[in-house]
């Protein structure tokens, strides 16, 4: 007997494609927001502790893939409906969403800063930088979908604000091996206008350069 070929023509069924019996995206999604959530908890009860390393880098392992898989899967839609059933967009607007929130609700009992003393604010600062460049990416691609074009000047600002970021971020770092300066007098220095916690001002050149990655992802 001769084996049956597929049809092309039929149309696939996409509880038997996708794990679970779900649309696709979905396993990404409930993982992300069970991280997420997990983190959120962690830096709301106790935020004078620091996020555990392992914690903290899940979370920015599925950030950074959760958004840039979603975006392919924007570009490319797979058959059935959108991840756990929901409108498109709407796991990476609760994940930023619930950032904000957190935020807000340290500010109102005065753990947001200064970071110091709340050591797990700098995983939500680094969260942070990346979602906000998510964020403006998302109002860019809009303002370019009706015909608008982002201005030259801004693209460099950005991407020389984010290199000079970077580079300053590498010094700092390799000053804490090689010490051409005395790391406690940057940190006295820059220590008049902001606290960025116990490794200084690193932590705020890491956001600078997660936001311009999230703003290309």
């Amino acid at each position: 007997m001769r084996a049956e070929t597929p049809n092309p023509e039929v149309p696939i069924d996409w509880r038997k494609l996708h794990a679970l019996g779900l649309p696709s995206g979905s396993i990404r999604a409930l993982l992300a927001i069970l991280i997420f959530a997990t983190v959120w908890c962690s830096i709301l009860m106790q935020p004078t502790r620091e996020i555990p390393d392992y914690l903290g880098d899940l979370l920015f392992i599925i950030m950074g893939h959760y958004f840039a898989a979603r975006r392919r899967a924007a570009s490319e839609p797979e058959p059935g409906p959108p991840p756990l059933f929901l409108p498109r967009g709407s796991v990476r607007l609760f994940l930023l969403a619930g950032s904000v929130l957190i935020a807000v609700l340290l500010y109102q009992r005065g753990q947001l800063t200064p970071v110091d003393r709340n050591p797990g604010v700098v995983t939500l600062l680094l969260v942070g930088g990346f979602l906000l460049g998510v964020a403006l990416n998302v109002v860019a691609a809009w303002w370019q979908d009706r015909g608008h074009r982002t201005p030259r000047f801004l693209e460099d600002l950005r991407a020389i604000v984010s290199l000079a970021a970077a580079i300053a971020l590498v010094l700092l770092v390799v000053n804490r091996f090689v010490r051409f300066v005395p790391p406690a007098h940057i940190d006295d220095l820059l220590s008049q206008w902001v606290h960025l916690g116990r490794l200084g001002p690193e932590h705020f050149l890491a956001a600078i350069v997660g936001f311009y990655f999230g703003s290309r992802s």
